[in-house]
């Protein structure tokens, strides 16, 4: 089997329409951030389903490539590291990311909006070495 390339082109151009939407928040004050509560939550969400993006990619890529089937987002995080394919000085933040993910989805009473808006402002780019690696070894016509 090979890794679905049309598959990684929707991943990550749905990556960049959710990172642009963030980007929206990254200059508003807490005080802002936090008067409507649609900011936040939305803005979590996006997070959410953005990380979820990459983790879904990581995990295609590593059972594709026949790396194994992975057993939780950070061993699929793991795998591609371990593979070569992002960068590794990239390892922990991603597997911060899916501890996140995780803790949006289960333990979401437990996720503070200034955390949130400190994500966006200071981690979105976090993402893009990922991206870069994904297009330069699978889709390098692009």
């Amino acid at each position: 089997m090979t890794v679905d390339q049309d598959k990684v082109r929707q991943k990550l151009q749905f990556m960049r329409a959710r990172l642009k939407e963030l980007e929206r928040f990254q200059n508003m004050t807490e005080e802002d951030f936090t008067a409507d509560r649609l900011f936040p939550s939305a803005a979590t969400r996006m997070l959410q389903i953005t990380i979820e993006a990459m983790l879904d990619l990581c995990a295609h890529i590593a059972v594709r490539e026949g790396w194994g089937l992975p057993k939780s987002y950070q061993e699929a995080v793991s795998l591609v590291a371990d593979h070569g394919i992002i960068p590794r000085a990239m390892l922990d933040t991603y597997r911060q990311m899916a501890r996140f993910r995780n803790r949006v989805v289960h333990l979401y009473d437990d996720v503070d909006d200034a955390e949130v808006l400190r994500i966006i402002r200071e981690n979105l780019n976090d993402f893009r070495p990922f991206m870069a690696a994904v297009i330069e070894r699978y889709l390098p016509e692009t």
